[in-house]
């Protein structure tokens, strides 16, 4: 086609604070067909993008692609498939690329760098079988004719167009993937909730994000719980969830009491030197409480095997995140407690499968007497309770 291609996407005032979101929309830009308009609407008040999209009519191409955010990983085809299937179908109005939620039975989403999922994505082509019947889900993007979308009443939340639309005029593309950071903010680290001691009466979470993890320690255990988070627009949601929320680096800011317990999830990898934060870490623990971490794991096979293809490519969440300044193995991160003056408690993890080759590729290095540590590269991620 050689009509300009609108996208209409909205952006929070969070992309000005971090690194992760703005590498976000420049890959998203990146992946854009080169004869695209994009439109970005940077307001958060109720109903602007709504708004946004009606004021922009007059700019719309025949085709118009409306994204709830850039926060998402797509390839460089997906738009040019999503506008095909249009092409193709002249009886369907709106597509939406297939998720995590639902592409085809037969695929494991087993991806965890940017190789991964690329190689993932293009997997799922199938001619065969092309599209299934839209089932009434969220989405993140859709691609939508001019026309229909101008003979609609839009809703408050554009990206219920779809739902509003009969039945079968919309529909999900299986040949176009994309994978949207959908809690970004939001997770509330369920996965570590059961190492939270359950005796604890003061609870301090280093990156808090939103609160939704000191939310969930505070119903576990009446606890009082304070965040610090470098975000001032994240910040906002947290001072929602928690008693106390301070805004700025834990290293600068000055907390003012010691706690029970403390949490870093996700956060000592972000600092070019972590021996700061962990002394600092030590002065906020009481005598005998406990120092709550979670740490992604370098030595995982994904990251292993994209560097035997000679790749090592930073994304917006992950263990190759682009703010990780720091990566650590199992042996790294004990190692590191030790020398700080920590005593390990316990330390678990998030282990995934192994891949197919994993055991030949073990034994023909232990050939070369090079002892392979499995576990260590089936872990995602470390979770380590200490205390001082």
């Amino acid at each position: 086609m050689s009509e300009v291609l609108t996208i209409i996407t909205a952006v929070s005032p969070s992309y000005r604070y971090s690194s992760e979101l703005m590498l976000c929309m420049r890959m998203f830009r990146k992946a854009l067909p080169e004869d695209s308009l994009l439109l970005v609407n940077e307001s958060t008040q109720p109903g602007s993008f709504r708004k946004f999209v009606k004021d922009h009519f007059s700019r719309l191409s025949p085709y118009i692609l409306i994204v709830k955010e850039p926060a998402l990983l797509m390839g460089k085809d997906t738009v040019k498939t999503l506008r095909d299937f249009l092409d193709a179908n002249p009886d369907i109005d709106c597509v939406l690329p297939s998720d995590i939620r639902g592409y085809r039975s037969t695929r494991v989403a087993d991806y965890y760098t940017l190789k991964g999922f690329e190689r993932f994505s293009s997997s799922l082509r199938d001619q065969s079988s092309t599209s299934s019947p839209y089932d009434g889900r969220d989405q993140w993007m859709f691609l939508i004719r001019q026309e229909r979308l101008a003979a609609v009443d839009i809703p408050e939340d554009p990206m219920d167009i779809p739902k509003i639309l009969p039945g079968e005029k919309t529909c999900i593309s299986l040949n176009s993937y994309i994978h949207p950071f959908i809690d970004y903010y939001h997770e509330d680290r369920s996965d570590v909730l059961h190492l939270v001691p359950k005796d604890v009466q003061s609870f301090l979470d280093i990156g808090c994000a939103r609160g939704n993890f000191g939310a969930s320690v505070k119903r576990e255990t009446g606890c009082r719980v304070v965040g610090v988070e470098t975000n001032p627009h994240e910040a906002q949601f947290a001072e929602k969830n928690l008693d106390s929320v301070i805004v700025g680096d834990v290293l600068a800011v000055d907390i003012g009491e010691t706690f029970d317990c403390v949490a870093c999830l996700d956060v000592v990898e972000h600092f070019a030197d972590p021996e700061p934060l962990l002394k600092k870490v030590r002065c906020l623990l009481n005598e005998e409480g406990h120092f709550l971490m979670a740490v992604p794991n370098v030595g995982h096979w994904s990251v292993i095997e994209d560097l035997m293809e000679g790749r090592w490519d930073y994304i917006p969440a992950g263990i190759l995140t682009v703010s990780h300044l720091r990566f650590f193995t199992k042996a790294a991160i004990k190692s590191l407690l030790e020398d700080m003056g920590f005593t390990i408690v316990t330390m678990g993890g998030q282990p995934t499968r192994l891949p197919a080759y994993a055991d030949d590729l073990s034994s023909l290095m232990e050939q070369f007497d090079i002892e392979v540590d499995k576990q260590n590269l089936s872990f995602l991620s470390y979770y380590i309770l200490a205390k001082k």
